[in-house]
């Protein structure tokens, strides 16, 4: 019978352990990375009115967001409902995407994803009603809206 025994010196053995733990770090930093990508943004830019925020987690913030922007909200009218953004931009969605993006906004980051959509009656906006998009607390797009089906969709700036 052969027998083969095999002792690592403490030098390689520590070699090993700092590999593994630098291996282990950099899979925590690349995971942290990506996450840290996919959070929706705190303040949005646009020429109109400059960086403004766009915390929506309270109604408190709700009521700040709009009033930056010139408008006074009616949380307690707002109708709430979930729905997706398509995975793929269709003409329709392009030239939606187009009106987000005059406020510093842009939904090709979110496609496919499950977002809650707000209407909120507003008043100062020269429209009835607001319809914004929030993603973990955060508003990623929106329009103003008379509330007519087939109406014409304004920005929100």
């Amino acid at each position: 019978m052969f027998v083969l025994n095999y002792r690592l010196k403490k030098a390689k053995r520590l070699f090993i352990a700092l590999a593994a733990v630098s291996a282990a770090l950099a899979v925590i930093c690349a995971c942290a990375l990506v996450f840290s990508q996919r959070l929706p943004r705190d303040t949005a830019v646009c020429d109109a009115i400059g960086e403004y925020s766009l915390r929506a987690e309270t109604e408190e913030q709700t009521k700040a967001f709009f009033a930056q922007l010139g408008m006074e909200a009616d949380i307690e009218g707002s109708v709430k409902k979930e729905v997706t953004i398509p995975a793929h931009f269709n003409g329709t969605y392009q030239a939606y995407n187009e009106l987000q993006r005059h406020a510093g906004l842009d939904l090709s980051r979110y496609c496919g994803k499950t977002v809650e959509r707000y209407t909120i009656p507003v008043s100062g906006a020269g429209a009835d009603y607001a319809v914004i998009l929030v993603c973990r607390g955060r508003v990623i797009g929106g329009h103003l809206t008379n509330g007519e089906y087939g109406g014409e969709d304004l920005p929100l700036i």
